[in-house]
Parts: C-alpha cells; structure tokens; sequence
C-alpha cells in the first residue's frame, strides 16, 4: 500500500489514529447485514460498512510527527495469515454497543496484539492493560437488552495484514482512512 502525500501546509497537526485489522469486502457486506438484524430490534446507530473494523490497539489523539514512530512500531510486529472466526452477536449494556466476535481467539490474533502492544509500550505510546475484547461494533446507542445470539453460519474472516487507520470525527460518525499496512509472513512464528 502506498502512503498518502505529506499534509498540505495548514492541515491538521494532530491526528486520531488506531491499529486494526480490515475486513475484505465481501466480509464487511455480512457483517452490515448482521447489524441490520440486530438494529430491527434494538434501534441504535447502525456503523457504515466502510467502517467496520476490529481495533487491534487504540492510539488516539497525537501530533502528527509521530506518525513515523508507530510505523516504526508496527514494523516489529511478525505474525502468520490466519482466520478469525466470528461466531455470536452480543451488546454491552454499559455502553450500549452491538458487537460481533468469536467465542474462542486464535493464538495468532492474541500474539499479534501482545508484539503490537510491547512495540508500542517501547515507542512510549499508551497500551490497555485489560484483557482484550476482540470485536467488532455494529451499533451505537443501542436501546434495551440484547441478548447474545450464534452467527449461523459462522464468518471465517480471513486475515493477511493489520493497518494503521486515521480517525477524523465528523456529526454522522467518523470518517476513516487507512495510512498503512503491515502484511503476515507466512514463516512468522504466533
């Protein structure tokens, strides 16, 4: 993937940034669909298919120079392709949030954010020290319970690579845009 072009003078200094892994097309349609599903019953805001993604580490708000220190980071990162498979749709009361994920995470996707994360601490960058909670929001703002359902058939999301993704916050969600990626290696250790 090819970087985009240095910022125009004038443009924004600081930017909101996470880490994620990208579903393919084919697999961000199913998962659109499984969010109108569980929209027919919980009202909320739907996100947009262009947006669905599952975050890997949340970075936030920093200056924009330091973009270069998380490619570094992530550059550390060595992981072999593997399937996430997401299987059940379930909310979180709290903060009232439809997801999907997988009732059992592959070693590869746990290994992947444990060196992500270590490459982050090391570069100074903030990391969340509780368990990870592979999953990928499908609604907002969700009203009343929802109770926790299997995804029949199963979605085998196939994933050969992360990516670095810019945040810019817009009134109708936020808007995203893919700064870089880093490929699996087949010979990488999990």
């Amino acid at each position: 993937m090819t970087r985009p072009p240095d910022p125009a003078p004038g443009a924004r200094q600081r930017v909101r940034v996470f880490f994620a892994i990208w579903p393919a097309p084919a697999i961000a349609r199913r998962l659109h669909q499984e969010g109108e599903r569980a929209h027919g019953l919980t009202g909320g805001r739907r996100m947009r298919r262009d947006t669905l993604h599952l975050t890997l580490a949340f970075i936030g708000d920093i200056p924009r120079e330091r973009l270069e220190e998380l490619r570094a980071a992530a550059h550390k990162v060595a992981f072999p392709p593997f399937t996430l498979r997401l299987d059940r749709i379930a909310g979180w009361r709290h903060n009232h949030i439809v997801w999907a994920g997988a009732s059992e995470l592959p070693g590869e996707l746990e290994s992947l954010v444990t060196q992500l994360n270590a490459a982050l601490a090391e570069g100074g960058f903030p990391v969340e020290h509780r368990k990870f909670a592979a999953h990928v929001t499908l609604l907002r703002n969700a009203r009343g319970e929802f109770s926790a359902t299997a995804l029949d058939p199963p979605i085998e999301w196939p994933v050969g690579e992360f990516v670095l993704v810019e945040s810019d916050p817009k009134p109708e969600g936020a808007h995203y845009t893919v700064l870089e990626s880093w490929p699996g290696a087949a010979g990488a250790q999990a």
